[in-house]
């Protein structure tokens, strides 16, 4: 168990679940990533200087520039997003999901099991390589937003809690729809105070 997760467990807390980002999932979204922003920066590096319009006005552009700046930024996005990716783990006790994140100092989401309104499974295309899969939580947190220019449109997405490309995601899945399960069943029987005693 994880040192600094096991700091976190309040008494008769009991780990039912624990694992981390699939490393070979991560290591092809990392390279994918980078042969992208490879590709899209080589454009503007091969371009030169090239002219273009702006409100009816022509100009030049710096290819150069933009293709460095490109190659830069996207370098350290994917690699900020890949060692904070290393970090992540996940665990599922008896009372909630955890997820430990964060590169400079170490922080915590904890989401229990009342709070929860639905458990899904995803798997895509990188599920299907390397036979893991996300887990969704939707806790009720939505994001509103607009699209469209004239005819704008508000929608909402719900803003779920992922635990990314892990190993063995249905088994997970049925963790947690057990966990809930016998949440449900304490609160309907009066026992939702020695739920932790499951």
């Amino acid at each position: 168990m994880d040192q600094e997760i096991n700091r976190i467990i309040e008494d008769k807390e009991k780990i039912k679940w624990q694992g981390v980002i699939n490393r070979n999932a991560m290591i092809f979204t990392l390279v994918f990533s980078l042969v992208i922003i490879a590709i899209i920066a080589g454009i503007f590096l091969a371009l030169g200087t090239f002219d273009y319009t702006s409100n009816g006005v022509a100009k030049q552009g710096n290819g150069l520039l933009i293709g460095i700046v490109i190659l830069v930024l996207g370098l350290a996005v994917i690699s900020w997003n890949y060692f904070l990716a290393m970090v992540t783990e996940y665990a599922v006790t008896n009372k909630r999901v955890i997820v430990k994140s964060g590169i400079i100092g170490t922080d915590f989401k904890s989401i229990y099991f009342d709070q929860i309104q639905e458990v899904l499974v995803d798997v895509g295309l990188i599920g299907k390589l390397f036979k893991v899969g996300t887990i969704k939580i939707d806790t009720g947190k939505t994001k509103t937003y607009s699209t469209g220019g004239k005819s704008r449109r508000v929608k909402t997405k719900i803003m779920y809690t992922l635990l990314k490309h892990i190993d063995k995601p249905y088994d997970v899945y049925k963790i947690v729809q057990g966990c809930l399960s016998s949440r449900k069943e304490s609160l309907y029987s009066g026992r939702a105070d020695r739920e932790s005693q499951s």
